[in-house]
């Protein structure tokens, strides 16, 4: 029998919660959920907060992606905060997990491929805060996640890897939150998009200031 690795682990979790949640909107149910998370906005908050979390710490489970659609149920801004607390909270998590289990935790949930990339990867000394905020905001996919053990693995300073985690969720995740919501309401959408896609193209330019 085919051992299972982490990477087909994380890909059939994932869409086992794809699939759920378009049975939730298939069956109708989600008008009711609707209707509830807005009148019960503290504990529907402090939900998105702990899946934010658990998809920071488990990359299967799309916390993000939840906390993102709900702007459409609480609005943008308390759905991005939802989403920046919960991002915090899982990057301590994953941050004392990689200080704790090094390299091998990477691989057991990553695989080789992306654990290999992050081994080899060398933060310039005096540049750390800008560092993490640009790797976290250039590198996309599970590498995001994966960042964040290992900086508990490089013993790298908590405060400069908060610090750098911080601004890269301000800095992708704000206005993609506002993209979103002015895309919903047909506001100034053409002069967003380019905003966006000028804010990758900086980023990618700068990319190797940072990295070695």
């Amino acid at each position: 029998m085919q051992k299972i690795t982490g990477p087909v682990l994380m890909v059939g979790v994932y869409f086992a919660f794809v699939i759920a949640g378009y049975i939730l909107y298939d069956s109708g149910e989600l008008d009711g959920l609707v209707v509830w998370a807005r009148q019960n906005l503290v504990v529907y908050f402090i939900f998105l907060v702990a899946v934010k979390t658990m998809g920071l710490i488990f990359p299967p489970i799309p916390g993000g992606l939840v906390t993102w659609g709900s702007i459409v149920i609480i609005g943008w801004q308390m759905a991005f905060a939802a989403d920046f607390i919960g991002a915090m909270i899982g990057a301590i998590a994953n941050y004392y997990m990689g200080k704790k289990w090094g390299v091998t935790i990477v691989k057991k949930i990553f695989g080789d491929t992306i654990s290999n990339k992050i081994s080899k990867l060398k933060i310039r000394k005096g540049r750390e805060v800008e560092s993490v905020a640009v790797f976290k905001i250039a590198g996309g996919g599970t590498i995001v996640e994966a960042i964040s053990f290992f900086a508990g693995i490089i013993d790298l300073n908590l405060k400069q890897f908060l610090a750098g985690s911080a601004i890269a969720s301000l800095v992708i995740g704000l206005p993609t939150y506002i993209l979103t919501d002015n895309l919903l309401s047909s506001r100034n959408i053409a002069l967003n998009l380019a905003a966006i896609v000028a804010g990758f193209l900086v980023l990618y330019k700068v990319k190797g200031r940072y990295f070695e």
